[in-house]
């Protein structure tokens, strides 16, 4: 039987006021600890106070919803669950709900309760508990104490959207929650039809994986399809205390700025690993041959045979080209240093043989004779020390004329100049010498400066990579760069994939070493629009399976005689989805009544209301013009309206 749920809610809030308290305990001494900063050695400081401030942002960051829910255990003590674990006086306040403890609150059923009597769900208004709801998992009858009723799912499915994506924490399912706690630290792949949470699991998987498993290198790296998208879900690895977290588009992972435009084909085709091969090819070349080479030593000039020079080449073959460069030059000048030591002994020895002939005084023995009468025998040996190897090698290196030597053997190179070179030989792909960059040329300069300068310095403990159908092979190759740990979750659909994507599978991009989960339940879509749009992923993957449905609603419209205004409703996030040649007249015409997103830019998001604009328009734009259009087709929770072009 349903009780008042009072009293309930009064017991709870005693636990959540404790747990608040001691949250407050912890928050102080880190700021103490900051005031005390001054008294930490210098050297250490900055670390200390990275530290500190990572702490401080992680209690903070727990602060709303600090506790959502409990879990009743058969023959021991209730734990309730939250943000971050709490402990007082050696027992648990509240369980992260990251540890494994905590992990029956998302998995037990009534079919495998997992030793559980009851979960609980709370809701808390600031620090005050507002409301309660029990699950019921034991089968047995409700009790004194239960308050049965709907948990947060519902309402969060009902929840009209904000523009922002929230954290999902206390709405997490079984299927979704397995993945995010698979063992293991390798690449893990999501995928799923649109609505199935993909981006939710993936970025609560990012904070699962740093938590279990910390990694050497600190810090997440989320790559998204584009700015839009990237700023949708920025709040949500924060709220879940990872704050050390860098978002980046696809374009702009090996670095940002102005770019221009092209073709969708050039841009394709630019795509390709091929080109990376190509690449490295170009770059070897500019290495001199092992032939041999005359160098200024000084007032001198050394020749140097092919071996030796062979020997410098060994010394710079595994590295990139400008650090090669540096190990070339430094071989070259010890075995110029040895050969000008050489010269200088052969020039002792025939000034010695000459005074010898010239005199009739041999004038090595006749010092050595000298100085045994002093009692230093065996000092012929000091003749050496005239000419000191190390002073020669520490002159050549100080040597312009040698630097000015090496770099025409083998001359430095910027990124710039190696994507330029390549681009010089495929015309086809129409660039001009010095034009602006493109979107494709960033990854090919990301690749470039590897060959270069060596790997890049920014590399992360966990990657996000979400949308990854959008990725070409040379993106995928700026990812992989950045993640040596191969600590990554990967989500997308190829179903919704782009006209620029290069690959059509996931080990295609990532090689066989993956695991990969398909989600099947959809959150977000209800079962009319996902029925609405079936015949057309039949078409543009007919080897995927429709995700289910969780809700029901309005079937989509298709209307003849309607304004995109018409269809506009007050207290909805609406978006209006058009063919991207269309977006910037219709924005001009609706103003701040609705958002309009060229459809390439839809990936990804979430409304509670979508107007998709000319759909034949949409198809004929873009290679991928079907898939666009399932994407937007597939936005709205709640409804979706089709108009055609002379009614838009």
């Amino acid at each position: 039987m349903d009780v008042e749920p009072n009293e309930q809610i009064a017991a709870e809030q005693s636990h959540v006021s404790a747990m608040y308290q001691r949250l407050d305990a912890e928050t102080a001494a880190v700021r103490t600890e900051q005031a005390a900063l001054d008294a930490v050695p210098p050297a250490e400081r900055p670390a200390v106070a990275a530290m500190l401030a990572g702490r401080l942002a992680g209690l903070e960051s727990a602060e709303p919803g600090l506790c959502f829910g409990r879990i009743d255990r058969t023959g021991a003590q209730p734990l309730h669950v939250g943000r971050r674990g709490l402990w007082a006086d050696g027992e648990p306040l509240l369980v992260d709900w990251r540890a494994e403890a905590a992990r029956p609150f998302y998995t037990a059923t009534p079919a495998h309760p997992m030793g559980l009597r009851r979960r609980r769900h709370l809701r808390l208004a600031g620090r005050t508990v507002v409301g309660i709801a029990d699950e019921l998992l034991d089968g047995s009858p409700p009790k004194a104490g239960d308050v049965v009723g709907d948990g947060p799912l519902a309402e969060a499915l009902s929840a009209p959207r904000t523009g922002r994506m929230r954290d999902a924490v206390t709405t997490l399912q079984a299927e979704q929650d397995a993945v995010i706690r698979a063992p293991g630290r390798g690449v893990t792949v999501v995928q799923g039809g649109p609505g199935t949470g993909k981006t939710v699991v993936a970025l609560h998987r990012a904070a699962y994986v740093l938590f279990a498993y910390p990694p050497a290198a600190r810090g997440v790296l989320v790559v998204g399809p584009d700015a839009r998208f990237l700023d949708y879900i920025s709040q949500v690895l924060p709220s879940l205390g990872e704050h050390d977290v860098r978002l980046v588009a696809r374009t702009e992972i090996g670095g940002s700025g102005p770019v221009a435009a092209e073709p969708l084909d050039v841009a394709r085709r630019k795509g390709r690993a091929t080109l990376a091969a190509e690449m490295a090819t170009l770059v070897r070349a500019r290495r001199p041959a092992a032939t041999a080479v005359t160098l200024p030593a000084g007032p001198d000039r050394i020749t140097l045979d092919a071996a030796a020079v062979g020997d410098a080449l060994a010394a710079a073959a595994d590295l990139p080209h400008n650090p090669g460069r540096a190990a070339f030059r430094e071989r070259l000048a010890d075995h110029v240093a040895r050969a000008q030591v050489q010269v200088v002994h052969e020039h002792l020895d025939r000034f010695d043989a000459e005074a010898a002939v010239a005199t009739g005084v041999d004038l090595d023995e006749a010092v050595a004779a000298d100085l045994r009468s002093l009692g230093l025998a065996g000092a012929p040996a000091v003749t050496v020390r005239l000419v000191d190897p190390a002073a020669t090698r520490a002159g050549l290196r100080a040597c312009p004329a040698l630097d000015s030597a090496v770099t025409s053997l083998w001359p430095p190179l910027s990124a710039e100049e190696a994507v330029e070179d390549l681009l010089a030989a495929h015309p086809e792909l129409g660039r001009e010498p010095g034009a602006p960059w493109t979107a494709a040329d960033l990854a090919l300069l990301d690749e470039a400066r590897e060959l270069v300068d060596g790997p890049p310095g920014d590399v992360y403990g966990h990657v996000v990579v979400d949308e990854a159908q959008e990725l070409t092979e040379m993106d995928w190759r700026a990812v992989l760069r950045r993640c040596p740990s191969r600590s990554m979750t990967v989500v997308g659909d190829f179903a919704q994939a782009g006209p620029v994507s290069t690959v059509s599978g996931w080990t295609e991009a990532l090689g066989t070493r993956i695991t990969v989960h398909t989600l099947t339940v959809n959150y977000r879509t209800t079962a009319e629009i996902l029925e609405a749009s079936r015949d057309l992923l039949a078409e543009i993957a007919p080897e995927q399976s429709p995700s289910r449905s969780l809700r029901h609603g309005e079937p989509p419209r298709v209307l003849t005689g309607a304004t995109v205004a018409d269809e506009l409703r007050p207290g909805e996030l609406t978006a209006v989805i058009c063919a991207d040649a269309d977006a910037a007249r219709l924005a001009a015409e609706l103003g701040d009544r609705a958002r309009v997103l060229p459809v390439s830019r839809a990936r990804g998001l979430e409304f509670d209301a979508v107007v998709v604009v000319d759909p034949d328009r949409i198809k004929a734009a873009r290679p991928s013009g079907k898939r666009d259009l399932y994407v937007a087709l597939t936005r709205a929770t709640r409804r979706v309206t089709v108009i055609g072009s002379e009614r838009a």
